[in-house]
C-alpha cells in the first residue's frame, strides 16, 4: 500500500487532494471522500478522513481524500466551492492511468455537510446544461454513500430547540452569492433532492439522532427543529436502490475519527458492499 501523495485538482491553495492506492496490479475502485464542517472554512479538514482511507485502502480501495474551498476562502461559495467538487472528482480522469483505478467503479463518501456535497455530485448529471456550477462532468459516479448527512441545503440555517441557528451562524447566503428566497434557481441547483432519481445506487449510514425525520421530532441533538423531507422514501419512490443502516445512539464523529466504532465499521462496510454490488 502506498503513502497518500498529495495532488492539485485545481489552481487555488485549498483545490488539493490526498490519493492513497492499494498495493498491487489493479485497477482499484476509487472512494472518493468530502470531510464535514458546516460549509465553513474554519470548521472540517481534510485530515478528518485520513482513518477512513486508510481503513479503505486495507480493503483494496483506493482513497481520494480531497479538500475543497469553502464559505470564508476567497475561492468559496458561489460558483467556487461546486466547481472545486467537481473538479476534485473529474479529475480522477488525469489519475487513472498512472495509478491504475477503476473509473467505472467510482464511489462518493461524505459526511455531515459533506453528505450533502457527494448528495450534489451524484445529481450533478441532472443539472441543465446552462448551469453555472455543472461543469462538465469527465467521471461518473458509480455509487453514493452519505453519512449522518442531511440532504436538504436549508437545514444550515435552520434553528434548534435552544433557538440557536444550526451551525451558529447564517450559511446560506454567502454560499450562493444571494438571498436564497430571492435566489431560487440557485437554492433548486444546490438541493440534490431536487434532481431525483440521480441514477446511482446509495446508502445512507445515520445515528438515530438525526433518522427516521417522521413522526416530526426536534433533530440532531435538538439542533434543528425544521420539519425535514425523508430522504431515503422519495429516493426509493423516485425509482433509486438505496439501503439505509441506522446507528443507534452514535456520536456524529465516531462515524469519522474513530475505528472500531459501530459507526466507524458501518461507513466502512457500506462503502465496500456497495463497491461489491458495482
Amino acid at each position: 500500500m502506498s503513502e497518500p501523495i498529495r495532488i492539485a485538482y485545481g489552481e487555488t491553495p485549498t483545490s488539493y487532494g490526498e490519493l492513497s492506492v492499494p498495493g498491487g496490479p489493479g485497477s482499484f475502485p476509487v472512494v472518493m471522500l468530502l470531510h464535514g464542517g458546516c460549509w465553513l472554512a474554519s470548521r472540517g479538514a481534510m485530515e478528518d478522513y485520513r482513518q477512513m482511507a486508510e481503513a479503505l485502502l486495507g480493503d483494496g480501495i483506493a482513497a481520494w481524500n480531497v479538500e475543497y474551498s469553502r464559505v470564508g476562502h476567497d475561492h468559496g461559495g458561489w460558483p467556487g466551492t461546486f466547481r472545486d467538487l467537481g473538479g476534485a472528482l473529474d479529475h480522477l480522469a488525469v489519475l487513472a492511468g498512472a495509478h491504475a483505478l477503476d473509473l467505472a467503479r467510482v464511489v462518493v463518501l461524505g459526511h455531515s455537510s459533506g453528505g450533502h456535497f457527494g448528495a450534489w455530485l451524484a445529481a450533478r448529471p441532472k443539472l441543465p446544461a446552462d448551469s453555472t456550477i455543472k461543469g462538465a462532468p469527465k467521471v461518473a459516479l458509480a455509487g453514493a454513500v452519505i453519512n449522518d448527512a442531511f440532504i436538504d441545503p436549508r437545514v444550515i440555517d435552520s434553528t434548534g430547540v435552544d433557538g440557536e441557528l444550526y451551525c451558529g451562524e447564517p450559511i446560506i447566503e454567502r454560499l450562493i452569492g444571494g438571498d436564497p428566497a430571492e435566489r431560487t434557481d440557485r437554492m433548486k441547483e444546490i438541493s440534490p433532492l431536487e434532481w431525483l432519481p440521480w441514477g446511482v445506487p446509495q446508502a445512507y449510514v445515520v445515528n438515530s439522532g438525526r433518522y427516521p425525520v417522521t413522526p416530526y421530532r426536534a433533530l440532531a441533538q435538538g439542533r434543528t427543529t425544521l420539519d425535514m423531507p425523508d430522504y431515503p422514501a422519495l429516493a426509493r419512490a423516485a425509482g433509486d436502490a438505496i439501503e439505509v443502516e441506522i446507528v443507534e445512539g452514535a456520536d456524529h464523529f465516531d462515524f469519522i475519527h474513530e475505528p472500531g466504532t459501530e459507526g466507524f465499521e458501518a461507513v466502512r462496510r457500506a462503502v465496500v458492499k456497495l463497491i461489491g454490488r458495482i
